[in-house]
């Protein structure tokens, strides 16, 4: 029968309960690390799901398990103590969750197949250029556009090189020969390398373990290899949402820019055998202008690409504050509303919503001028070199965030003094551009606005703790 001990004596975990009557539990080593079993003498391919036990819980068999399926996890969770078994699973992400957990990833070979739409719509055509900025169709004839095209045509016609149309011509197969080679390159690039610096980084282990098979790599392969990983994570969300047994799922999305290019990222939330996901859909780059029209338009075609059937599942969508999101009328949330079949439920970030009611109360104090003052000061103090050193002290730099401003407003108050001696001093020199005029009023308020952005932080720190923020829950 089942024991208080077995969560933590085997890694349990309890799936069904009944009052104090546990009904059902699953092995987490199988949630969080898979199988561990030897191919060599097998004539069946090995099991992929998780092991559940049902009463009476047989120590036993439970034991056997870990030993023959989990042998090397079981043996470090053994030799741990009781509180390192409690935090054991913390910080392991669920396999379930990973894009390895849908590969045969202890095979010679990789087979993956993306649909048609995945690999041409939103891998070969919205992550390049928009599909009226390339006339290219046929297949060497790149006459009558522009240089620039041409080279962004062969990027594109490069990057999909390795998805090969199958013979029926209902998707795409992509076959990968030199499994380790991908799995190290994909490995390095989640860690935050460039293209290169993978390719370059696998070819010094290569000559330095005298490993054959893993050259040949440059930046260009490895590009094909992130997109093959894109398109079949794509796919894994596609046959999801296609699923009988998913009825609904919701969409959120924002905008951000990074060296000058705008990209839009959408995530998305399905309920999948009763657990709750919240997957990080793709990162789009936005070519047009950001008006809420071109916005809708770009969502519609990828979740078009994505899944025929979407308009008949959608019943949530959520975004961000900024006004060519959440218009009432015309906003990009509105107009996804009105592509549902159904009634959806509409959410504006709590965050957003607050910073935007905070940001017009701060700029409405003293008509702007006390905010203005801040930053004028800020930027004058930090081109004083002569006060720098002195004080060896920077004065923190004015952005657009609270925690930015309440280290400007700490900065002030603590060298109260030493400021407007120094302003006094350079006001009184002849020749030197006139230092900002602080007066007793913008003190006073300096001070008490230095109490309400405390306030501010912690409430924003508290808003974005890991039980809050859904992009952050498991």
């Amino acid at each position: 029968m089942w024991q208080r001990s077995y969560p933590r004596k085997y890694g349990l975990e309890v799936t069904e309960q009944e009052g104090a009557c546990v009904k059902a539990a699953r092995c987490r080593f199988c949630k969080y690390y898979g199988r561990q079993v030897s191919l060599s003498n097998r004539k069946r391919g090995p099991r992929k799901t998780d092991q559940f036990y049902t009463v009476p819980f047989r120590a036993d068999l439970i034991v056997k398990h870990l030993e023959g399926q989990h042998t090397d996890k079981w043996a470090e969770y053994v030799a741990l103590s009781p509180s390192e078994q409690d935090t054991f699973f913390n910080l392991v992400q669920p396999r379930a969750n990973t894009m390895y957990h849908y590969m045969d990833m202890e095979g010679d070979k990789i087979n993956l197949v993306v649909s048609i739409k995945i690999v041409d719509v939103i891998i070969g055509e919205m992550l390049f250029r928009p599909e009226d900025e390339l006339d290219a169709a046929n297949d060497d004839n790149l006459a009558g556009i522009s240089d620039r095209n041409r080279n962004i045509e062969k990027l594109r016609r490069s990057a999909l090189q390795l998805f090969k149309l199958n013979e029926n011509k209902d998707g795409y197969t992509v076959s990968i020969k030199r499994v380790m080679r991908f799995k190290l390159a994909i490995q390095h690039v989640s860690c935050g390398l460039s293209f290169r610096q993978v390719a370059t980084t696998i070819e010094q282990t290569k000559n330095t373990c005298k490993i054959a098979k893993f050259g040949g790599l440059n930046d260009t392969i490895i590009g094909q290899y992130v997109r093959i990983l894109v398109g079949h994570a794509l796919q894994v969300i596609s046959n999801i949402l296609a699923s009988d047994d998913v009825w609904a799922f919701a969409i959120s999305f924002d905008g951000s820019q990074h060296h000058g290019t705008t990209f839009f990222d959408v995530r998305i939330r399905v309920s999948v055998n009763g657990v709750l996901h919240n997957l990080h859909l793709i990162t789009m780059p936005h070519f047009n202008r950001h008006i809420a029209a071109n916005q809708e338009a770009m969502l519609v075609k990828l979740l078009g690409a994505l899944f025929a059937g979407w308009t008949c599942k959608l019943i949530g969508v959520t975004t961000d504050g900024e006004k060519t999101n959440m218009g009432h009328i015309n906003g990009v949330q509105v107009r996804m509303v009105r592509c549902a079949e159904f009634k959806v439920v509409q959410i504006w970030c709590t965050l957003h919503q607050l910073d935007l009611v905070v940001h017009v109360a701060v700029d409405e104090v003293d008509d702007g001028t006390w905010l203005k003052t801040a930053y004028t000061l800020s930027t004058y103090l930090r081109k004083q070199s002569n006060l720098i050193t002195e004080m060896g002290e920077t004065c923190p730099k004015k952005t657009n965030r609270w925690l930015a401003l309440g280290s400007v407003l700490k900065f002030y108050i603590t060298h109260v003094l030493r400021i407007v001696v120094f302003l006094n001093e350079r006001r009184e020199q002849v020749g030197n551009a006139a230092p900002p005029f602080l007066t007793p009023s913008w003190w006073l308020l300096t001070y008490a606005f230095a109490l309400v952005i405390a306030i501010i932080i912690e409430t924003v720190v508290k808003l974005q703790a890991h039980d809050l923020v859904i992009c952050q829950q498991r």
